[in-house]
């Protein structure tokens, strides 16, 4: 095993050479790393109140988009309400018209039914006055005779 002589020269010339150092050190690179750490903690501290900036701006422009949504789901909901009221009345509209068009082709539809009766029963009146007629001519045809119906007609101008 290797052991390690220590005396006290060296290390007194170690502490020294630490020393020197160290003042060196300070004289010549403390105030760059001061300077450097202090621009460091600036920008950290500067991008931290830029990031609270752009935090409080994206919340408030949250809050406005919010609020335009919001308005616009209610301006979405309004016209959709109107549009509904809107059908509705065309609905009924339309419903309104279908039964007028309805009671009109109804009453178009009796008063040509009614009109096509009376003619039936007219046609059917001519009907049985033509049988009838037919039918009393054949009656008379075989009961009267040529002479009875110039009696008849005799009668009749006569006043009997």
């Amino acid at each position: 095993m290797f052991l390690l002589d220590l005396h006290p020269e060296d290390v007194i010339i170690s502490l020294v050479n630490i020393t020197v150092l160290f003042i060196l050190l300070r004289l010549i690179l403390w105030k760059h790393v001061i300077r450097f750490l202090s621009e460091r903690s600036n920008r950290v501290r500067g991008e931290m109140e830029e990031a609270e900036k752009r935090r409080a701006e994206a919340e408030a422009l949250h809050s406005e988009y919010d609020g335009k949504i919001r308005d616009i789901e209610a301006h979405g909901r309004e016209l959709l309400q109107k549009s509904r009221e809107k059908a509705s009345e065309e609905a009924d509209m339309i419903l309104k018209e279908t039964r007028e068009k309805a009671r009109d082709m109804i009453r178009e539809a009796e008063d040509r039914i009614e009109e096509e009766k009376k003619q039936a029963i007219e046609e059917a009146h001519q009907e049985v006055a033509q049988l009838a007629t037919d039918m009393a001519a054949r009656i008379l045809k075989r009961e009267v005779s040529p002479s009875d119906n110039t009696n008849a007609v005799d009668d009749f101008f006569r006043g009997d």
